[in-house]
């Protein structure tokens, strides 16, 4: 394999590692009560954004709320050699107004690969911003709804001597109603990331992303999740020109520690897919075989 893939396939390894990275803040709702006014964002029960996995809920931060969060990323696993990537990113989430919270926020990683004798290192860092508007309460409509805009951009050194700078857009929806109120939530996500990635002249990609997660309150302030994730890689900024596509499934655990702390882990494991011109069942060109996310938060 030329070096020249080994850093294609770094850059792919250092995007898993930070996917799904968005840093919401730990609920803090009470027991249930009707609201005086109910709207979107003012639920009589809160469901934990953390505790689907990688899958997100739908609640945001309440008016004047601020927290820190902080989440590690891992990305393991490739065809004919070895591939991994391990990343952190920094977000400090404000409600700054009623159903609108924004999560400025930090990034870094490493990533490493070797095929058929050649090696390489990358370093990778960056810096976004989450903005989040929750549309729909499950009070009012019977499921929650959140619409997401995530710009950032990103740079990536290869043995000190490559250098990418990558800007992506994701625009996403999340969903998540209570089943069984008080002990079983499902939520759904929607995800598409457009990335722009250079020097000039750019190339163009994206991935779309399907994500259905179960969780159940097995004891006060404990979760245990299900979930199944779908990606789709393009080599476009549509759906034109696909590259390969992967299914992930895994479990999850979510623990509100104390009033403020939240702690919360998930683990995801390619189970189908397909790169397009390459052998196998999976797509271990575009994804990783292997996803580990751990995500401290603390609300003020």
């Amino acid at each position: 394999m030329s070096l020249r893939s080994v850093a294609l396939a770094l850059l792919g390894s250092a995007a898993a590692a930070t996917v799904s990275l968005a840093a919401d803040l730990p609920s803090r709702k009470g027991a249930p009560a009707i609201p005086a006014t109910l709207s979107a964002c003012s639920e009589s029960e809160g469901i934990p954004t953390d505790a689907f996995g990688f899958t997100t809920g739908s609640d945001v931060a309440d008016k004047g709320s601020f927290g820190p969060s902080l989440t590690y990323g891992g990305g393991f696993g490739a065809r004919g050699g070895s591939l991994s990537g391990h990343s952190a990113q920094l977000q400090g989430s404000y409600g700054l107004l009623p159903c609108l919270e924004v999560g400025p926020y930090l990034l870094g990683g490493v990533a490493n690969a070797s095929f058929g004798g050649v090696s390489a290192d990358a370093t990778n860092y960056g810096a976004g911003v989450e903005m989040k508007y929750k549309l729909l309460g499950r009070d009012l409509h019977g499921i929650g709804l959140t619409v997401v805009v995530d710009p950032s951009v990103n740079r990536t050194d290869i043995d000190g001597i490559s250098r990418f700078t990558g800007y992506n857009t994701g625009i996403r929806i999340f969903a998540d109603k209570a089943l069984i109120p008080g002990k079983l939530y499902a939520a759904l996500n929607v995800s598409h990331d457009l990335t722009w990635t250079g020097p000039s002249p750019y190339g163009r990609s994206s991935t779309l992303t399907l994500g259905a997660s179960l969780a159940w309150q097995a004891v006060d302030g404990i979760y245990l999740s299900g979930e199944v994730r779908h990606q789709r890689r393009y080599s476009d900024l549509g759906f034109g020109t696909e590259a390969g596509y992967a299914t992930f499934a895994g479990p999850g655990v979510y623990w509100q520690a104390t009033k403020q702390l939240a702690l919360s882990a998930a683990y995801n494991i390619q189970v189908a897919g397909k790169a397009k011109g390459q052998p196998g069942d999976l797509d271990l060109t575009n994804f990783s075989q292997h996803l580990v996310k751990v995500k401290a938060a603390y609300s003020f």
